[in-house]
């Protein structure tokens, strides 16, 4: 069951667009679940800005006090859109409004997302989005982690009526599987897809299973079988996604251990690059 949704808004440099937040609350309306915004703002402290050396004639002091109104701006703008739309849907919401410095550990988002059932984090349309969030929400929660992507060529989340299910019988695939049935449950249509030529489908177990598994769980389903043409992973989903006009894509998360860190493996660090509809991943 997911009850509760933990949705992280960055403040800074920019705020995540309304319909963003709309579709997180959307979310959490959907599955009876009450939502918890984490909402930091850089702190106004000196003390706490990073030292910069440089022999360039820039204010930097002045510089960060600009970013740091800037950030308490859209801290204040994203908590009153937010506070909007879980009242209009009458989702129960709880807002962390903190102060974070600029390069903040995300420690506090893993160990808040630990108490909750799902995690949401915003993509932003620009490039810089902050990766070392992103491989510490998958692989250190514990928790499935949704991606709400913007942007003009991106599909933000308005409807949970269709949804992909990448599927291959691995352990990341069950997982991302289990994680999502809430969702799954209440969809009008899943498509459960398998793509075929770049690996082998490890297993022994069959289609029949699958299907058995979904049905048990009052699945409406289709299962399908796509085999790989051009490209990679990553591309056929997003296309078989685009063709099925999917609200959500759900994938198991790869990850390598480095030196005791995750890294994404490639078809996941393909998929979540620039994601074109939301994607909740699982590891």
């Amino acid at each position: 069951m997911i009850k509760q949704i933990l949705l992280s808004l960055p403040s800074y440099p920019d705020r995540p667009p309304p319909e963003t937040l709309e579709g997180a609350a959307l979310l959490a309306q959907f599955l009876g679940a009450g939502l918890t915004a984490q909402i930091p703002q850089l702190n106004s402290d000196p003390a706490t800005w990073p030292t910069v050396v440089t022999t360039y004639p820039l204010d930097v002091s002045a510089l960060m006090g600009e970013t740091v109104v800037v950030s308490e701006k859209n801290a204040a703008v994203l908590a009153d859109v937010l506070t909007q739309c879980c009242s209009r849907l009458k989702v129960p919401l709880d807002i962390r409004r903190g102060l974070a410095t600029l390069y903040p550990s995300p420690d506090g988002l893993v160990d808040l997302a630990r108490l909750h059932d799902l995690l949401v984090l915003p993509v932003p349309e620009i490039s810089s989005f902050d990766r070392s969030y992103l491989e510490p929400a998958i692989f250190d929660t514990g928790r499935p982690t949704l991606l709400l992507p913007s942007g003009k060529d991106a599909r933000p989340l308005t409807s949970l009526e269709n949804v992909v299910v990448a599927w291959d019988y691995s352990r990341e695939a069950a997982r991302a599987l289990s994680d999502a049935m809430p969702i799954l449950a209440k969809a009008k249509r899943v498509h459960v897809v398998s793509i075929l030529g770049e690996k082998g489908l490890r297993t022994t177990s069959t289609f029949c299973d699958l299907e058995k598994y979904l049905a048990a769980h009052q699945v409406n389903h289709v299962v399908e079988q796509i085999t790989l043409a051009k490209g990679g992973v990553a591309e056929a989903l997003a296309a078989y996604a685009r063709g099925s006009q999917a609200d959500m894509l759900v994938m198991g998360a790869y990850g390598h251990s480095r030196f005791r860190e995750f890294v994404l493996g490639g078809a996941t660090r393909g998929m979540l690059s620039n994601p074109s509809l939301p994607v909740l991943v699982s590891h």
